[in-house]
């Protein structure tokens, strides 16, 4: 009896820490540099003892994985003072809120709805900023656990993510004929990560994009669903992308909107970070169309929603690390981001605000389902972030362990 009580109270002060860490990730107290409010995390830089060092998946030891998983589930569960959401749908509903933003400062808007999060410079900085407020909310709950990279072209990467003592298998109960090619099965994720055992999703949030149909509630993957069956990522190709010199090809190149062989030619298309979004989730194409269509099946091919599964943050970090690989290897500062002005749209230039760290200047388009502004958490007004701010990963206080034992630059 005594032990259960202990443990009944560890839990008890484990949901005050994290009901706490919402405060901390999502309205961070003030500081005040002056006439610049944007936050310099270099000045934060103190706090840390080392580096938060981000691990390759395939080296997480059962610890390691039990730890995330756990921490992972204990977001999904609590509901902060006032919140319809729990912390993790919260960060579920920013990214959805990030697609179908109406910008509102003077000079700028005609109020067309603008896309922040992909599709043009800031895709890099503000997944950055954002995964690493998530990770921040994961060590609220165990301070030792980092976000894990899925290095793409490692072949082993998926046995040890796509495993029942971790993120959970392929999904399950619906089997898709692709002629010449035979039948696949994907559907709802049992075990762990089913509805059945709390990882519902909300409607409200799951959404198509296009059509504003809620997607349901449970997680669903269609794992190497042709067309998105090649695997792993060819490093020759990821080594084509770092080679290149300049952002502008850069970003499209990683993100996944283009192509570059070894001649400079650049081709149109879904190539890695979008193509392992495809490989996850499941794509159908149409070619009988024009244009070719394309139907998501599952949550990670639904980009808006994709977080919900939590193979995204992995996704994502690894992004991030090539990126950060990419910035080291002779690209650093703001030298190698598109400048300050108005070449990008607003939220992709140098020293534009991010939204939701904006200050209220965006607020997301409502869904066909509602208004996203009641679910999303609050921000402080002057809680600012720019690409600016986040071009240097170690001064947000991780690195990867790829660079682990390298001097600090």
């Amino acid at each position: 009896m005594k032990l259960l009580l202990k443990s009944f109270k560890i839990l008890i002060y484990s949901l005050l820490i994290v009901s706490t860490c919402a405060i901390t990730v999502f309205a961070h107290d003030r500081i005040d540099y002056g006439q610049d409010k944007h936050y310099r995390y270099e000045n934060l830089l103190g706090q840390y003892a080392q580096l938060a060092v981000r691990k390759n998946v395939t080296d997480l030891t059962q610890r390691e994985k039990t730890a995330f998983v756990k921490a992972i589930k204990t977001l999904k569960t609590v509901i902060p003072a006032g919140s319809k959401l729990s912390i993790y749908d919260q960060f579920v509903a920013i990214h959805l809120g990030a697609t179908r933003l109406i910008h509102n400062h003077k000079g700028h808007s005609d109020g067309s709805v603008q896309e922040l999060a992909h599709e043009n410079a800031a895709f890099f900085p503000w997944h950055r900023e954002y995964i690493r407020r998530f990770e921040q909310a994961l060590q609220a709950v165990d301070r030792t656990v980092t976000l894990p990279y899925w290095d793409w072209t490692d072949a082993k990467a998926l046995d040890v993510i796509f495993n029942d003592d971790f993120l959970g298998s392929n999904g399950q109960g619906v089997t898709i004929k692709i002629p010449n090619q035979g039948n696949f099965t994907g559907g709802p994720v049992p075990g762990a990560f089913s509805a059945a055992n709390g990882w519902v999703m909300n409607p409200a949030l799951n959404i198509d994009p296009d059509t504003g149909i809620s997607l349901g509630t449970s997680l669903v993957r269609f794992l190497r669903l042709p067309p998105a069956s090649n695997y792993p990522v060819p490093k020759k190709d990821i080594e084509r992308v770092l080679a290149l010199n300049d952002y502008s090809l850069f970003r499209p190149a990683l993100e996944g909107f283009i192509s570059v062989d070894e001649q400079g030619k650049v081709t149109p298309g879904g190539f890695i970070h979008n193509y392992i979004h495809g490989l996850v989730g499941g794509v159908q194409i149409d070619a009988s169309t024009t244009p070719i269509t394309f139907k998501s099946l599952g949550t990670m091919s639904n980009i808006p929603s994709s977080p919900y599964d939590p193979v995204f943050w992995l996704h994502h970090a690894n992004a991030d690390r090539l990126w950060a690989e990419w910035q080291d290897n002779g690209h650093k500062g703001s030298d190698f981001y598109p400048p300050d002005g108005h070449s990008q749209p607003y939220g992709h230039n140098l020293k534009d605000l991010m939204w939701p760290w904006d200050g209220g200047m965006s607020n997301p388009k409502a869904t066909a389902l509602g208004d996203l502004l009641s679910l999303l958490p609050k921000f402080n007004s002057d809680d600012l972030v720019r690409p600016l701010d986040v071009l240097n990963h170690r001064k947000l206080g991780y690195t990867y362990q790829t660079w682990e034992n390298q001097p600090r630059r």
